[in-house]
């Protein structure tokens, strides 16, 4: 009896799964007679902000600019009370591009990342159109202090031997100096900064143990430098590595790892300055 009731309520439960309709489609909104808006291009994804900042730019360009428009701009950030964003970018009759002004508020941390987002309605672009433009624009916005401290060149002598020009900046409220985006030019986008403090004499700290290069050697995967072994050497470049006297700049002499194991040291990266700022 218990399985035939058992057998009953199944049935009825495949009987009413099978009678119960699908949701119904809802297309998105059509492709209207629009301005077809979008961000540019031309923004960046990091905004560096300096310390006495209290706005930021966000370029916003159409296709059609024969009338004025006023587009709504729909905003949303991680810290939505350190922003105030603008209901609308306005766009005058001839005009293609327009600035969309992102103001910050005095609360606003030095060093600490904010993530903002911003799109525009579909209404207001060809949502189906093969996106070569974007109506949506997503940045992470930071403030700092650090300026351009000297001009020179960054020499690796692990991947290629070579070098590259990059600048040397300084951080008088961190009182820390830094290399950005040093691995960058061998073409892998990396986005590793050094950063370190120098007292001035011959003594370099790094600010981390380790520092992931974001570059791959051979088949062994992504390259990472430690910093904190024994008899690791940090400082200024002196007589006898690079010339017979002192060369101004500063030397890096990692250690190199991968997953497996360890190349050692002895592969050092030289930073040369050609002029201080």
């Amino acid at each position: 009896m218990k399985k035939n009731i058992l057998f009953i309520a199944a049935a009825a439960m495949l009987t009413f799964a099978a009678c119960e309709k699908e949701p119904a489609y809802v297309p998105g909104n059509p492709t209207g007679d629009n301005d077809n808006v979008y961000f540019s291009a031309m923004n960046a994804g990091s905004v560096v902000l300096a310390s006495d900042a209290s706005e930021f730019t966000v370029i916003v360009s159409r296709k059609d600019s024969t009338a004025a428009l006023s587009v709504p701009v729909n905003a949303w950030a991680s810290k939505p009370e350190v922003f105030t964003f603008p209901a609308t970018v306005e766009f005058a009759a001839g005009q293609g591009t327009a600035e969309y002004v992102v103001k910050t508020s005095a609360d606003m941390e030095m060093f600490k990342d904010y993530a903002v987002r911003l799109n525009v309605s579909d209404e207001y672009t060809h949502a189906y159109d093969s996106l070569g433009v974007y109506p949506r624009y997503a940045a992470t916005v930071v403030k700092e202090d650090y300026a351009p401290y000297a001009e020179g060149v960054f020499y690796d002598m692990f991947f290629t031997g070579e070098g590259w020009p990059l600048t040397l900046e300084y951080s008088a409220i961190l009182e820390m100096y830094r290399l950005c985006d040093v691995w960058a030019p061998l073409g892998t986008g990396s986005t590793t900064d050094l950063i370190f403090s120098w007292d001035g004499a011959d003594k370099v700290v790094m600010n981390a143990g380790s520092y992931s290069t974001g570059v791959s050697y051979a088949d062994y995967g992504n390259v990472t430098v430690v910093t904190t072994e024994d008899g690791i050497y940090y400082g200024t470049i002196p007589a006898g590595w690079v010339a017979e006297e002192a060369v101004d700049g500063f030397i890096f002499d990692f250690k190199w790892t991968v997953s497996a194991g360890s190349f050692g040291t002895g592969y050092p990266q030289l930073y040369v300055i050609t002029e201080k700022l």
